[in-house]
């Protein structure tokens, strides 16, 4: 009996098919990165598997690898949501018997972090984080009087004003306290944005005259900030001759730690910010448009036309964007594009007899759709798109707000961040405050 009951288990096992023994994803990067990896680890080698299923339905490829099953995805994932993947007829070397193999996994949240500018009101500023999955808001760092900031994880580093108008840096998320990082002399930071994959952040820097009339060291410098350890420390991004770059505009690529600039001539270089490989140039472009959502492939246009750079292979390929259907009344302003395919957002103010209207548009090959409307009575101060390319951030303030005459960086009061689901137009978070990371 004990024989019989043996052999009819060994034919179960041998009937079953292939089984899953373990899973690897991450959550985090797969919600930054396109062609994030989903492996699947079975008990005996696959000798061929059927269709691949993923819900929602997502682009997706399947690859065997001996006793893996690799799932790529194709573009960024939305953040908090549940994903069913399945591999059906999936037969092993050892058993000939087709299985279906299914995982579940739950993408990571995507954090929204806001400047609140209180100190009218005889507050220190605040930086605030909240999430669609956890929206009640909490202040992750504070300052008299704070003029930008960037968010590289969970740590934050924000461009404080000191009384004579010049900047330091205050880093949070770094141990328990708060950090004070001072500039190489006194200066303004211009601009401040931080990677969507690793512990980074940049800002572009200009000195101030001396008193005596001195010239300052650094004009249009652009320098890094590793934020991994226990202490941050800026370091200066130099040319190939040891100087400082002067730099017009930059950008992180995400899933490195590199950054293309463009220097005061037009010419474009990619950088490593941890100094750790020399820079490489690209050549000269008019315009640095961006870099595509979760890749490698930057933007750039010219008098003749737009085109994109495969940064990783170096090809380079015309970029033509759909024409946007706008009414004759309507001025597009900024355009923040989406994918190769040329999909992308528009802000546009839509001016009529009864007043202006701000809007945010959709673009793609399929026409062009309103994914906001500001209403009368508020104006858009800026939309900016989330990592994924997924969601929008959009800041509007009252039509006649007043500026709150910060140096440097000067904003209408009281900004309130929407944060709209670009698929459906659906509104998946509101909150105080502006100056959205994501605009970095």
């Amino acid at each position: 009996m004990l024989a019989l009951a043996a052999a009819s288990l060994g034919a179960a096992g041998f009937l079953q098919g292939p089984k899953l023994v373990d899973a690897a994803v991450d959550v985090q990067r797969a919600t930054r990165l396109a062609e994030s990896r989903l492996v699947l680890q079975l008990n005996q080698p696959v000798a061929e598997a059927g269709a691949l299923r993923v819900s929602p339905d997502e682009p997706a490829s399947l690859d065997v690898d001996g006793d893996r099953l690799v799932v790529t995805f194709e573009r960024p994932l939305p953040a908090n949501t549940e994903f069913r993947v399945a591999v059906t007829d999936v037969v092993g070397a050892a058993q000939p018997s087709p299985a279906e193999v299914s995982y579940r996994f739950t993408t990571a949240d995507e954090p929204v972090f806001t400047l609140v500018r209180r100190s009218a009101d005889g507050r220190p500023d605040v930086v605030r984080r909240a999430s669609p999955a956890e929206p009640a808001p909490r202040d992750v760092l504070e300052a008299p009087r704070l003029q930008s900031f960037a968010a590289a994880g969970e740590v934050v580093v924000a461009a404080a004003i000191e009384e004579d108008g010049t900047n330091t840096l205050r880093v949070a998320g770094i141990g328990g306290a708060t950090q004070t990082v001072g500039l190489p002399e006194p200066g303004v930071v211009r601009r401040i944005a931080a990677s969507t994959t690793h512990p980074l952040v940049a800002l572009s820097f200009d000195g101030r005259t001396n008193p005596g009339g001195g010239e300052p060291r650094f004009r249009h410098a652009l320098f890094t900030l590793d934020v991994s350890g226990a202490q941050a420390a800026l370091e200066p991004v130099l040319r190939p001759d040891g100087e400082p770059f002067a730099v017009a505009d930059w950008r992180f690529v995400p899933g490195t730690t590199s950054l293309v600039l463009q220097d005061l001539d037009g010419g474009l270089f990619v950088v490593d910010a941890l100094g750790l490989s020399p820079p490489m140039a690209l050549g000269a472009h008019a315009e640095l448009r961006g870099i595509l959502p979760g890749t490698a492939v930057l933007v750039v246009a010219d008098p003749d036309g737009g085109a994109r750079i495969d940064l990783t292979t170096g090809g380079t390929s015309a970029n033509e964007l759909p024409r946007a259907g706008l009414p004759e009344q309507a001025y597009p302003g900024r355009v923040q594009q989406l994918d190769a395919a040329g999909a992308y957002v528009m802000d546009v103010l839509l001016a009529s007899s009864g007043g202006a209207e701000s809007l945010v548009v959709l673009v793609d090959g399929g026409g062009t759709e309103i994914r906001y409307a500001s209403g009368p009575g508020s104006r858009l101060a800026g939309s900016c798109v989330s990592p994924n390319g997924r969601l929008v951030a959009i800041e509007t303030v009252a039509a006649d707000a007043p500026y709150d005459g910060y140096p440097n960086l000067p904003s209408p009061v009281d900004r309130l961040t929407t944060v709209v689901d670009l698929d459906s137009g659906d509104p998946v978070l509101v909150q105080n405050g502006g100056f959205s990371d994501w605009c970095g």
